[in-house]
């Protein structure tokens, strides 16, 4: 039997009589285990397990150690054949969820589950992996940070990430040590560094081996460096240096370690450690304060720690919205370590409350620390709560043990009962000693943010109506009518939802909301006057319908809800801006358009001759990014010069965006009415308009000299992506090729017949492109042979009668397209754009050197090959050239050795001779 078969074997025995709970609790078998029990290396069993992981024979879980586990056994445990898409996952439970039709969210990276990994700690981890990364065995690091701040955690982060990459053994150890806990007898924290031998000194009555010796092959952390005496700092550079030591009482540096190293302090390194030991260690990553932290992590910080406690007592928490901002806000506690310390000592007190009840533990200012709720409440009464923090809170936010990310959870009985929140938190506010005018503002707030939390629900249960009083319904029906003739605005039936639920279950309740007499609501008034006027013209109506008394609470709710709703409605739409050269030519536009057919996404943007362009540029991006809620912004621009600007302004305000030339009021007019009424998106509003203005207009002026304009067609089933890429090449083509105007018409596959008809009657259809044959009287371009260079070939012969007197010898657009987009999705370390940049222009040098011109294609296949073989560089994966190359292979790989010195020298990154061989074989592969 080989050896291959005997590993599988060995499992398929061991796994085949294990029931369900033992396997999801074992997780399969590591490679140290199967060959400590086969006897064999531990090397050649690990290689022979990828490869049945590779067959689909096993299953590889990336835990510490990596475990395999068969599938066959999986199957018979389950009763079902697997069907998987990957036959690697982190832990065996992603099985069972997608088993059961749940998705699961956790990364296999371990990087990328860190909360702020693409924000403050972006650069720790960025500069973590490049350390890890570094050959040949990555460089040692400094972690600077204060106390608590996750430094421990931050390089445990990082030993996983070496085994995740493959850079360590599966089995490699992770040590770690406070220098600190032995910083009054430096021979014992010397001893415990390095190891001693029996008889060093009184006490050692047997060899001993330190942590040096035991994290060889894998990370030693050495934590409160700083506190390491400057003799261990020696010992540990002669180390780094030679990957040598020796313990205490021995003479000489006889043992050897290969070890990574990773220190960590809270002083500054160079005022507490020696020069010499700072030199060599070349990489310091500094983990910032919890106080550094933007406010949005230290909500999810703050959630994630409930999350944790959550699942440790396993019950379900509803927490307070003030309980998470006075953990965020107050400055008692100044790094996470203490933040953890807060939560689960409120943790504990809603337990001790909650003890005798199986409900859901509430948590709110009550179960706060003395200290922190006296200090938050005074720092409320001197600062305004910021508006980027309530951004990331909700009313009430539940956290249940069985979430792996926690996250608000809105019921739908909660949704539209706020009073029982609303006295709870006077009643606490009262007994503090808070005044009405302060108790008045935290209503407000938590108003605002249980409207806001409410009307952005994803999916809205519309049968929910069917429970409200038919009186109700009624007198909702009435104020929508009411206030749209109030405002002049047309709301969508979210108007009854909304309304129709909470004036239900304010009627339901029996008894009026607990007011606040005297208070100031002059803000609310001045901020939505309109709003406010018509929430009060709906009081009168409810008392009239309802004869019961409606509280001011109510008014302001009403108010707040109408505004939320507005807002709503002009968050799903596609956004408007016009741009004008002159000092009111893009207002006045706008002003006739919003009072002909009513508000919308729209913004004017004069544009003074005076300003310069660059001012210009940011004040277009600043009105983009106003505009955009998702759906792109439309740009009607009055000079084509603004229209160029299209994709930098894009890039800048990463917003999708098309720009529309020759502006007219009339244009502004149907724009806003295909915006409003209309359910069509940025692309189909941008075609509409065009045809209807810009096209129409060329159409005149073509039928007055007796010829129609000449259109290609681009024809794709793939998607929206390709269809635009594709466009957005042939434009480019056309553009080189010739000066006559030439339209560029997406057309849908589905309905080709039906529109290719109608654009015959408008347009000289001179070829086609795309997936599919509209069976016209025109050339059609497969894409196909757009990619291999003959389809180019084609549209010269059809344009060349209108060639332009000189032709850019640029790369064909789809080459650079198709090797960016391959790149973007497979290169980790190595720029796209850049990598593909330098690659172009080495095979045009490449292609002059060998005096022959290459087919898009095999461009495309040798900028690739080349693209990879430089990841695979810093990597430290080249290939190995196994055959012995002929004449013909080693004369292209002299050429390639040649001309590819100079991306070498620029990336610094220099291709080993078996890779120029590679490279070689695929130039002249055809």
């Amino acid at each position: 039997m080989k050896r291959m078969e005997r590993i599988y074997q060995w499992l398929i025995d061991y796994w085949n009589v294990r029931n369900k709970e033992e396997i999801f609790s074992l997780q399969g078998s590591s490679a140290k285990e199967i060959a400590d029990d086969l006897g064999l290396s531990r090397a050649n069993v690990s290689a022979d397990l990828n490869e049945l992981v590779r067959n689909r024979e096993l299953l590889k879980i990336k835990s510490y150690p990596v475990k395999y586990l068969p599938i066959a056994s999986l199957e018979k445990n389950l009763g079902r054949k697997l069907l998987l898409e990957a036959y690697t996952v982190n832990q065996l439970s992603e099985i069972a969820n997608e088993l059961s039709g749940k998705a699961t969210n956790q990364s296999r990276n371990p990087f990328e589950n860190i909360i702020g990994a693409n924000e403050s700690l972006k650069k720790a981890i960025t500069q973590a992996k490049a350390a890890i990364y570094y050959p040949p065995n990555g460089l040692h690091m400094l972690l600077l940070g204060p106390t608590g701040s996750g430094k421990t955690f931050f390089a445990n982060k990082i030993y996983q990430y070496a085994i995740y990459e493959e850079l360590l053994a599966e089995d490699a150890p992770f040590k770690s040590f406070n220098c600190a806990d032995y910083y009054h007898n430096p021979q014992l924290l010397l001893s415990q560094l390095f190891g001693y031998k029996k008889g060093a000194f009184t006490g050692a009555d047997e060899d001993y081996p330190g942590l040096v010796e035991q994290a060889n092959g894998g990370i030693l952390l050495l934590d409160e460096i700083h506190r390491l005496t400057p003799e261990g700092q020696e010992m540990l550079f002669y180390l780094i240096d030679h990957g040598k030591f020796n313990r205490l009482g021995e003479n000489g540096f006889a043992r050897q370690a290969k070890v990574l190293i990773i220190c960590a302090t809270t002083e500054d390194p160079n005022s507490s450690l020696l020069d010499t030991f700072l030199r060599r260690i070349p990489m310091t990553i500094e983990i910032p304060a919890l106080q550094q932290r933007s406010l949005k992590e230290r909500v999810e910080l703050t959630k994630f720690l409930f999350h944790i406690e959550a699942k440790r007592i396993q019950r379900k928490f509803s927490i307070d919205m003030d309980v998470i901002q006075a953990l965020v806000q107050t400055v008692s506690y100044g790094n996470v370590g203490q933040l953890k310390t807060q939560v689960q000592l409120i943790c504990a007190q809603a337990f001790l409350n909650y003890l005798h009840q199986e409900s859901e533990m509430k948590i709110t200012m009550k179960e706060l620390p003395e200290e922190i709720r006296t200090q938050w409440l005074a720092m409320r009464r001197t600062q305004k709560t910021p508006q980027e923090l309530l951004n990331y809170l909700e009313v009430t936010t539940v956290i249940s043990p069985e979430y792996e990310s926690p996250q608000p959870e809105v019921s739908e009985t909660r949704d539209f009962n706020i009073y029982e929140l609303i006295e709870d938190k006077v009643e606490i506010l009262e007994k503090e000693g808070i005044s009405e005018e302060e108790i008045y503002q935290y209503i407000l707030t938590d108003l605002h943010l249980h409207i806001r939390s409410v009307v952005n629900q994803q999916t809205i249960n519309y049968q929910l109506l069917k429970f409200i009083d038919p009186k109700i319904s009624q007198l909702t029906l009435d104020l929508k009518n009411l206030v749209e003739k109030s405002l002049n605005y047309s709301f969508d039936r979210r108007f009854v939802y909304y309304v129709g639920m909470h004036l239900d279950s304010f009627v339901k309740r029996g008894k009026k909301v607990r007011e606040i007499l005297d208070v100031d609501i002059h803000q609310m008034k001045n901020e939505h006057h309109a709003e406010y006027q018509a929430a009060l013209e709906c009081r009168r109506y409810i008392e009239d319908y309802l004869q019961i008394h409606f509280p001011e609470m109510e008014v302001i709710y009403l108010t707040m809800l109408l505004v939320s709703l507005e807002t709503l409605n002009q968050k799903d739409k596609v956004g408007i801006l016009v741009v004008a050269h002159g000092n009111q030519t893009a207002t006045s536009m706008v002003q006739v358009g919003v009072e002909l057919l009513g508000s919308a996404p729209i913004l004017a943007l004069d544009m003074p001759l005076t300003v310069s362009p660059e001012e210009m540029f940011e004040k277009m991006v600043h009105h983009i990014k106003e505009l955009d809620f998702g759906k792109g912004v439309l740009l009607l621009v009055d000079m084509g010069s603004l229209a160029l600007m299209e994709q930098r302004l894009s890039e800048a305000s990463n917003v999708k965006i098309r720009t529309i030339s020759n502006v007219t009021t009339s244009m502004v007019l149907d724009v806003i009415r295909k915006v409003n009424y209309m359910d069509l998106d940025l692309s189909a509003i941008y075609h509409s308009v065009k045809k209807d203005f810009i096209d129409s207009l060329r159409l005149q002026n073509t039928y007055a000299s007796g010829t129609k304009p000449k259109a290609i067609l681009v024809i794709c089933t793939t998607g929206k992506g390709t269809a635009i890429k594709l466009e957005r090449m042939l434009l480019d083509l056309v553009q080189q090729l010739t000066e006559e105007t030439i339209e560029i018409i997406p057309v849908s596959a589905l309905k080709i017949a039906q529109e290719v008809e109608k654009l015959k009657t408008s347009y000289q259809i001179i070829a086609s492109v795309g997936t599919k044959n509209p069976q016209i009287n025109a050339p059609f371009i497969e894409l196909t042979s757009l990619v291999d260079g003959k389809g180019e070939n084609v549209i010269r012969q059809i344009l060349g009668g209108k060639k332009k007197a000189t032709l850019k010898n640029s790369t064909p657009m789809v080459v650079k397209d198709l090797c960016k987009d391959t790149f973007s999705m497979y290169l980790v370390y190595l720029n796209p754009v850049h990598i593909t940049d330098l690659l172009l222009e080495w095979t045009k040098d490449l292609q002059l050197q060998m005096n022959q011109r290459f087919s898009n294609t095999r461009l495309i296949r040798i900028i690739i090959h080349t693209g990879f073989a430089f990841e695979r560089v810093i990597k430290k994966n080249p290939l190995t050239y196994d055959d012995v190359a002929d004449t013909e292979t080693t004369k292209v790989m002299t050429v390639v050795k040649q001309t590819i010195q100079k991306i070498e020298a620029k990336l610094d990154l220099f291709l080993s001779e078996d890779e120029k061989l590679y490279i070689a074989e695929a130039i002249i592969q055809e």
